[in-house]
């Protein structure tokens, strides 16, 4: 697995797939959704308003990017309830995130989850529950299909510079702690 940090934004990764979450009690959409959400012209915005999408705990939609940003392909999670944003709940993801990926054949990810604030949720812990969520997912039991994901996976984290130190610290935790069971090759920024 490689981790790749960038002191790019989220919509100039060209990736497969760029992750990012939003809350059911949280208007408008802020962070990276809020984001992508600008680069699509308030796409998301309008779904919200139509209720075609709340944010509620496991809701998905995926969309093509369109060239609105540079990764193919664009996938909201929705996140629950503020309150309950948990490391817990990052780990949970993490592993569907991973099944998601398989099934679209998307092993380029950029994910781009909530930290800070309200949330109880580090930036550096952010980084390291979904990386090891994503290895506990793997299923790291040999099968052959994992072990060419395991190669194939690369995951970008991309929230700007001034949180580049910390997504680092984060992910050199998750590589201590998963040492044993998996390689995982962390490029920094050019």
């Amino acid at each position: 697995m490689e981790i790749i940090l960038s002191k790019e934004r989220v919509d100039l990764q060209e990736c497969d797939l760029l992750v990012t979450g939003f809350f059911c009690d949280e208007r408008p959409l802020r962070g990276s959704s809020g984001w992508v959400d600008w680069r699509f012209n308030g796409r998301f915005s309008r779904f919200l308003i139509e209720k075609n999408l709340s944010g509620d705990w496991n809701e998905t939609i995926l969309i093509p990017s369109e060239g609105r940003v540079m990764s193919r392909m664009v996938l909201l999670l929705g996140l629950g309830h503020t309150s309950e944003y948990s490391h817990l709940r990052l780990s949970e993801i993490a592993r569907r995130l991973l099944e998601i990926a398989k099934r679209l054949e998307a092993f380029d990810i950029c994910l781009s989850l909530p930290y800070g604030g309200n949330t109880g949720v580090s930036c550096s812990k952010m980084a390291e529950v979904l990386v090891e969520g994503l290895a506990s997912g793997l299923n790291l039991s040999g099968d052959p299909l994992n072990s060419e994901c395991i190669k194939k996976l690369k995951i970008y984290f991309a929230e700007g510079e001034e949180y580049l130190s910390e997504i680092l610290s984060g992910v050199q935790s998750a590589k201590a702690i998963l040492k044993k069971k998996i390689q995982i090759r962390i490029l920094p920024p050019s």
